[in-house]
């Protein structure tokens, strides 16, 4: 990938994931008590990680242009309340260049697998959303294990179509 920062916050949710599945697997048992707390936070954690790294790999390409056009770029993306959605991701994209989203949109189409990691970035919201408020997601551990790792694959066709 090329954005570093990206790239770094994936590897530390990445290992932070695999260090649960191994207490799950190791220490606790998927009878445990435990589980669905460890579960909820890897939710949590997973989708909070696709979406820093959206809006980081959108806003980082405008360093280094006015301070008026960074506070802009920071307050209106980095700052938003905003859930890493492909909507939310091609809405910004097309604010910026028709042709990213374009691109974006062609990439993400065109994978072998784009409707599972279509499905795995909603589930991965929509268990967010439903325990942000109030709620019980459904979703197992290794669920939200397989939602991140088709995420990781959206993000760094991101990366890609900002980069080319």
């Amino acid at each position: 990938m090329n954005n570093q920062e990206a790239q770094n916050s994936i590897e530390i949710c990445n290992t932070e994931l695999l260090k649960i599945n191994s207490m799950i697997e190791d220490l606790l048992g998927h009878t445990s008590p435990i589980v669905p707390y460890l579960t909820k936070y890897a939710i949590v954690r997973a989708c909070g990680t696709i979406e820093y790294c959206f809006k980081t790999i959108i806003a980082d390409l405008h360093t280094g242009n006015s301070p008026q056009v960074m506070n802009y770029i920071d307050n209106t993306i980095r700052s938003s309340s905003m859930n890493p959605s492909i909507s939310n991701i091609c809405g910004t994209l097309k604010k910026f260049d028709d042709a990213w989203n374009n691109s974006f949109k062609t990439k993400l189409n065109g994978h072998e697998h784009s409707q599972r990691i279509k499905d795995s970035i909603e589930s991965l919201n929509s268990a967010r959303n439903s325990f942000a408020h109030g709620g019980t997601p459904s979703s197992s551990f290794e669920n939200v294990r397989g939602y991140f790792d088709d995420t990781v694959l959206i993000i760094k066709m991101l990366d890609e179509v900002v980069n080319e």
